[in-house]
């Protein structure tokens, strides 16, 4: 039987609202037959990433759009009133920005704070977080410089110390990454800083991320209050990605291992030299998590309830492959 909180309309807060995973999680909901109402907040409802998210759901009498800025707590406050729910995100990189110091990268923690304090504030009922695992503790202060993952952690600690339902998502790598020279180059070679043998689980982030906030707010608060659910593809090595392709697509790719200074500078050469250390550790854990564990070597498999409290699953590349059509960069 469902849930007092299941049967009546939830206003929705959505934040990122224009990018890859706030359009996701706008769509999912819209897509529902359990009738959410969607605020999609953006720092510009007038501009042309409102306009393409408009294109993409179509009219609906259940979606407004309205200014919010995590960097404006003030706005923030107007866009969370009267929210049963907010989806929050925050962005370690924002594009045609570069970074040239690491303190550059606490921005987000700025963001994180302004997040949580405008949640607090308008009374938010269940805060769904998308975030990272602290890599310095699960590596035992070896890598200690993965910011934008330990400043994710650190921002879903404020949340669950400060508001009443939090539920944390942990997507894994991201399939649309695979698109920047760092993973694959033209002629569908698959690149990465770690042996072909490492594993990983992958996500569609457009997509997964939207799937299971659904999943979470039809739910409810009594199932998945204070839980963390990682949204990853089971594990597929770097190597596999390149036959996986191959078997779908009928094109010839391959992997290839290169050297960490080479792979770091196509990030950094983007996104500035506040980034260096940060992908450099980030790509050495990712080649050293242990295999035995999942959500980036921090969670016992065990662990892991989505399936049984959500009953969703994150997409596998073959899934991905076909939903995008993508053929190589």
């Amino acid at each position: 039987m469902a849930t007092h909180d299941q049967k009546q309309s939830k206003l929705i807060a959505v934040l990122g609202a224009t990018g890859n995973q706030g359009r996701g999680v706008v769509k999912a909901l819209l897509d529902a037959p359990h009738h959410f109402e969607v605020r999609a907040i953006t720092r510009d409802p007038d501009g042309t990433a409102a306009r393409n998210l408009l294109a993409l759901v179509g009219s609906h009498g259940r979606l407004t759009l309205v200014r919010g800025d995590v960097y404006d707590s003030k706005s923030l406050v107007e866009a969370f009133k009267g929210s049963y729910g907010v989806f929050a995100m925050t962005q370690s990189f924002v594009a045609g920005t570069v970074y040239h110091k690491e303190e550059d990268l606490r921005h987000e923690l700025e963001a994180g704070r302004n997040i949580v304090d405008a949640a607090e504030k308008t009374g938010v009922k269940h805060f769904i977080f998308s975030s990272l695992p602290n890599i310095e503790k699960a590596s035992n202060g070896r890598y200690s410089k993965v910011f934008h993952f330990d400043f994710n952690s650190q921002i879903d600690e404020w949340a669950r110390e400060r508001l009443p339902a939090v539920t944390t998502l942990i997507p894994g790598l991201f399939y649309d990454n695979l698109q920047w020279p760092n993973y694959c180059r033209r002629d569908v070679r698959f690149f990465a800083a770690v042996p072909e043998s490492t594993v990983g689980e992958w996500v569609d982030v457009g997509h997964d991320v939207g799937i299971f906030v659904r999943a979470v707010l039809k739910a409810g608060t009594s199932k998945t209050v204070s839980k963390t659910y990682p949204i990853g593809s089971p594990k597929v090595s770097f190597g596999e990605l390149a036959s996986i392709f191959s078997s779908v697509t009928g094109i010839p790719a391959r992997f290839e291992s290169i050297d960490l200074e080479d792979w770091t500078s196509t990030v950094v050469s983007v996104a500035g030299q506040g980034f260096k250390e940060d992908i450099s550790q980030m790509v050495q854990w990712v080649a050293h998590a242990p295999t035995d564990k999942i959500c980036y070597g921090t969670m016992h498999p065990g662990d892991d309830c989505s399936w049984e409290d959500l009953g969703v699953r994150a997409s596998t590349f073959e899934e991905w492959i076909q939903r995008s059509n993508w053929r190589g960069p």
